[in-house]
């Protein structure tokens, strides 16, 4: 139980760096974001391959991006030929999210590759051309640097429309603005202004499901990894009850690791700051990068810990 515990502790410290990288990315290509995009997650892959973070995973042998769905469709080395990767969501369901990815590409052997596939289709739409192998995976090349895909037609149909000019962009949205503070030496940001929509996100989490909406980044700085994670109460009352929560998970984790194993991953608490802002709950986190290369390296890893 105690490991439990501390473990759900620390994952308040790296939640912000591990959820989108799928715990899955460069700049964010606002011409492909639609306007009524509900949220938006992005990794700059250049700036974290460039992290002393990125060189010890490396060097361990065990970082690996579960990057499988992006393997099937580009056959690639996705840490050196992928420059960024944007994810976002046009509606509260899978379908809905589409993937921007960005880098070099071998066009003519990915479609050689994507002929391959039985069930594959091509079908023309407007400049564009869709491709599908089956009834859930759909996608198409912007450029010959930047493709898209997603498991719902409609969703890359709404993107095309806002590539080739028939719909709007983001730009002008609310949802591009609350990312004006991002700092451009995060490699790691994500917003998602409403949580209303994402019942199936929000039930797995009890600090989620009293919230309205979330903001995180992750960067690194003379390599000292900091994470921001910003979580908006849906009201005042809610946002002291994510507080308390948060508080007693932290000094439960505390408590339940106190040698071996667990000493070394519940110190990692020593560098996370939590605060209350109002209705936005705070969590600032400093560690040295060897420290997080160290905990993800370990043995197993996490999930070995929690067997």
């Amino acid at each position: 139980m105690m490991k439990k515990t501390t473990l759900l502790a620390v994952a308040l410290v790296v939640i912000a760096l591990f959820w989108a990288v799928p715990a899955w990315p460069g700049t964010i290509p606002t011409s492909v974001v639609p306007e009524g995009a509900r949220w938006v997650a992005h990794l700059d892959m250049e700036k974290f391959v460039a992290t002393s973070l990125y060189g010890l995973l490396e060097k361990d042998g065990k970082f690996q991006i579960k990057s499988r769905d992006l393997d099937r469709w580009l056959k690639i080395d996705v840490p050196r030929d992928i420059t960024g990767v944007t994810a976002f969501g046009l509606g509260p369901d899978d379908k809905q999210i589409v993937f921007a990815v960005a880098g070099k590409f071998d066009k003519p052997g990915l479609l050689a590759l994507i002929a391959l596939d039985k069930e594959h289709q091509e079908t023309p739409y407007g400049a564009y051309t869709l491709y599908s192998t089956g009834s859930d995976e759909y996608g198409s090349f912007v450029n010959d640097n930047l493709i898209v895909f997603s498991e719902g037609r409609e969703a890359i149909e709404k993107v095309l429309d806002t590539v080739g000019g028939k719909a709007k962009n983001y730009s002008a949205s609310a949802l591009s603005a609350s990312l004006k503070d991002v700092p451009s030496t995060a490699f790691l940001s994500g917003v998602l202004p409403d949580l209303s929509g994402l019942s199936h996100m929000n039930s797995q989490s009890k600090i989620l499901e009293k919230a309205s909406g979330l903001f995180f980044l992750a960067q690194e700085k003379q390599d000292i990894l900091q994470v921001r994670l910003q979580v908006t109460a849906d009201s005042p009352e809610n946002g002291k009850n994510m507080l308390d929560l948060v508080q007693g998970i932290i000094a439960m984790g505390r408590l339940g690791g106190n040698e071996g194993d667990m000493a070394k991953i519940a110190s990692l608490l020593d560098g996370l700051q939590v605060k209350l802002d109002g209705k936005v709950l705070k969590l600032d986190f400093e560690r040295p990068s060897r420290d997080i290369a160290d905990l993800v390296s370990r043995g197993r890893g996490l999930a070995g810990l929690l067997d």
